[in-house]
């Protein structure tokens, strides 16, 4: 009987100690992501998952991709919680939607211009037909700078099509659909070696922000303590792409299906645009705001808060609650 006592009263502790085991650990947060494609621009995010960031911060992050449109509007419906399309985020606040960019990850281009063997320099684009991922996209953008830049006009000299993201874009114009387009500089390495025509680095030419994280205002006002979780694990991210070359290479190599030479060609080329703190400069995010509204033919006047918010960036700085 004594051990029939015992053996309860040892299931009894044990029952109270797992009760208080599952009230003290903390909630795991289920969280959408969204990426328009699958490319470099993306890969803190890519390291903050593998390396287990977002873990660390209690959050279980699902990624999954979206064309830069049904991105956007799959955010707004709260059918995800984060995008990662800087410049359709950007676009969409820029109109009056409630989207802030919260974080940026890479404050240059991510791009370089690539063409048919033929096709010697950028003036030779005229006439020719250059792929994009999406209409009004930061591809697109970059696309039509690239044009000014070779002193073509860009409605006029060229003809833009659509034609999917960086992979597809590179077979398209592999396969002749193409003669040029701006694609991601890990498949650009890849291209280079496959005897395809490097023309030019978007980052050489031009301070425009490429990727980071977007986000409903009404989410910012309700869950604040949620998005700085998200921030913080991207930043480890980029941290550790910038102090962990060998193994970020590893990671570079497997997720894009690039060579090792490839990854060192295209980490070594794009790895300074990633930003170090998460801020973009008012210079990068003008010319941003400038493009946009020029692309959208708007006249009004728009002021940078109304489409950032680095608030959370300011306090995850200090360390304040």
């Amino acid at each position: 009987m004594r051990m029939g006592i015992f053996a309860s009263l040892l299931l009894f502790l044990l029952a109270v100690f797992l009760s208080e085991r599952a009230i003290a650990a903390p909630a795991v947060e289920r969280v959408m992501m969204a990426t328009p494609s699958h490319g470099l621009f993306e890969f803190p995010v890519v390291v903050a998952l593998r390396k287990g960031f977002f873990t660390d911060e209690g959050l279980d992050v699902r990624k999954i991709q979206m064309q830069p449109a049904i991105g956007v509007k799959a955010l707004v419906a709260g059918n995800v919680d984060y995008f990662l399309a800087w410049g359709s985020s950007l676009r969409a606040a820029i109109t009056g939607v409630p989207i802030k960019v919260v974080a940026g990850m890479a404050s240059r281009p991510l791009h370089v211009l690539i063409a048919r063997p033929e096709i010697k320099s950028g003036k030779e684009l005229k006439g020719k037909t250059i792929g994009v991922d999406s209409f009004a996209g930061t591809v697109d953008y970059l696309t039509r700078v690239a044009a000014r830049h070779y002193g073509l006009d860009p409605e006029k000299d060229i003809k833009v099509i659509v034609t999917g993201p960086s992979p597809i874009r590179l077979a398209a114009i592999k396969a002749g659909a193409i003669d040029a387009t701006a694609i991601d500089v890990a498949f650009a390495a890849k291209a280079e070696e496959e005897g395809l025509r490097r023309l030019l680095n978007l980052a050489d030419i031009i301070d425009l922000p490429l990727s980071g994280i977007g986000v409903m205002d009404k989410k910012l006002a309700t869950e604040r303590e949620q998005v700085k979780k998200v921030i913080r694990a991207m930043l480890k991210g980029i941290r550790f792409m910038k102090e962990n070359r060998a193994e970020t290479l590893k990671m570079m190599t497997e997720y894009l299906g690039i060579t090792p030479s490839q990854a060192a060609n295209a980490y070594d080329t794009s790895i300074h645009s990633f930003t170090d703190d998460g801020f973009v400069s008012d210079k990068g995010l003008m010319l941003e705001v400038q493009l946009t509204r020029e692309r959208l033919k708007l006249t009004k006047e728009v002021p940078l808060n109304q489409v950032v918010d680095w608030s959370l960036i300011r306090e995850i700085k200090t360390g304040a609650k």
